[in-house]
């Protein structure tokens, strides 16, 4: 049975013991309680703010051999490797998502270091132009301590991506996961204390919200990286403004699935299943409304229907399950609070599925008819999708671009017609045809428009998101 490491600080070289809180971890999947979060004092904070300054300072990572920098990430990497299933299993029993879809999340942890470490040893750190008087040099140079703060819902990942583009571009790292998912960060650091690096690049802080704010306030920290929700990352991006700290956020989403007139309607309903299953729709990618040409409306619902109610809802650890419980009792009852509200606002609440006969914290993928668009602007960060039609591909187009976010968006239809649209919608990432966990292209950028966040994501952008330029001639 799969149990929860020992939740240790990594400061300045040691392991130190953390400080239990009073919050309690409980098995999504049942209610019973796993542990209690951990946090760090003041003091390790500000002895490992100390520690990665001091380790910046003395240079011996960020001013080593990119060569040398690789290495050391491709024996991360292998030591990922063989933690692969642990942390599998780990990041679902915390935060719900189901066995087969952690494993997909898992295998990102060692491919992130061995791309980032691709990255380092193709990308030039010095470039030169012609000069009137000697050439100009153009230096790409690591900005030095980087905060890294990372979610509950995909939270290996995610880690391990701005892990290694951080240390790949010769950055001390301070990272902080999510006091709910913070199991498989554990491992995480293990298998980069394995690897040997100088004392203070990278260390490990458990805690709540207030640890990420002391790190993230604090002028030693050149930088930070955040994936999360938009009222922390508004207040992350307020304080980085005020100190003119380079900042890279990726929040939320309330993306579209548009249903063009010669769409295969099998196939967009198989992707509306998908898109409100694939990790519990718990995910910044989910999919949030369903705009259907008005023609089709009815027959594709007709289609989705029997679909949803042969979803299987079951434990995490079901290796059959297609979707599990949400993360804690506080987001089920977050989700179940915008259903009722959309109930209230006079919405048709359609919920097929199953449910198991548990003390979990499961809730059933929703669509939500009826409702006018302008009452479904806002993200619901869970299994709920609301279901509005369209005339014409302006109307499309302007519902699609109606919300304040701008990730991710997904078109069906005629490949032609389907490209034609896309090309009218304000967001980061679009698919057409079909709805899926993974990028388009491993080397893809994955940027953020509007609300969803502030630059780009990707191997080479969050690689480049840790340096900055310097550029060097003789002027006369």
């Amino acid at each position: 049975m799969t149990q929860l490491p020992e939740f240790r600080n990594f400061i300045a070289g040691d392991w130190q013991a953390t400080t239990p809180s009073a919050m309690a971890l409980t098995n999504p999947n049942d209610g019973s309680i796993l542990g209690y979060q951990a946090s760090s004092s003041a003091e390790q904070v500000e002895q490992a703010l100390v520690s990665a300054q001091q380790a910046f300072d003395q240079g011996s990572w960020c001013l080593a051999a990119p060569e040398m920098r690789a290495e050391a990430l491709e024996r991360i990497a292998s030591q990922l490797e063989g933690m692969a299933e642990a942390i599998a299993r780990i990041d679902a029993l915390q935060n719900g998502v189901v066995i087969s879809q952690t494993r997909q999340v898992a295998a990102i942890c060692p491919a992130a270091f061995r791309a980032a470490a691709g990255v380092l040893r193709n990308r030039d750190s010095v470039q030169y132009l012609p000069g009137t008087y000697s050439d100009v040099e153009i230096a790409r140079l690591p900005l030095g301590v980087a905060a890294i703060i990372t979610p509950w819902n995909a939270p290996s990942g995610i880690a391990c991506h701005k892990i290694a583009s951080a240390l790949a571009a010769g950055c001390s790292v301070l990272f902080k996961p999510s006091e709910w998912a913070a199991g498989s960060a554990q491992l995480i650091a293990e298998a980069i204390a394995a690897a040997d690096l100088p004392v203070g690049v990278f260390q490990l802080l458990h805690g709540s919200a207030m640890v990420g704010s002391r790190l993230v306030r604090d002028e030693r920290t050149r930088c930070v990286s955040f994936t999360g929700g938009a009222v922390a990352g508004a207040a992350i991006g307020k304080v980085c403004g005020e100190q003119i700290k380079p900042v890279q956020l990726e929040l939320g989403g309330n993306n579209p699935m548009l249903v063009l007139p010669g769409a295969d309607l099998d196939q967009a309903a198989a992707a509306i299943v998908t898109g409100l299953t694939t990790m519990n729709a718990q995910w910044c990618r989910a999919l949030g409304r369903i705009l259907v040409h008005q023609d089709l409306s009815e027959a594709l619902l007709s289609k989705v229907k029997p679909l949803l109610a042969a979803v299987r809802l079951g434990a995490s650890s079901d290796e059959q399950a297609q979707m599990g419980p949400l993360v804690h009792r506080g987001h089920q009852q977050h989700v179940q609070q915008a259903i009722d509200r959309f109930r209230s606002q006079g919405a048709d609440i359609l919920q097929p599925t199953a449910v198991p006969a548990s003390q979990g914290f499961y809730l059933p993928p929703t669509l939500v008819l009826g409702l006018s668009p302008e009452l479904t602007l806002d993200e619901v960060f869970g299994p709920v999708a609301c279901w509005h039609t369209f005339a014409s591909d302006e109307e499309a187009s302007r519902l699609a671009n109606q919300t304040p976010f701008g990730l991710a968006a997904y078109v069906f239809g005629e490949p032609e017609h389907a490209w034609q649209l896309a090309r009218t919608i304000r967001t980061g990432g679009i698919k057409i045809n079909a709805i899926s966990l993974l990028n388009l292209n491993p080397m893809a950028p994955r940027p953020a428009w509007g609300k969803s966040g502030l630059g780009d994501e990707g191997v080479v952008e969050t690689f480049e998101f840790f340096r900055g330029t310097r550029v060097i001639g003789v002027a006369g």
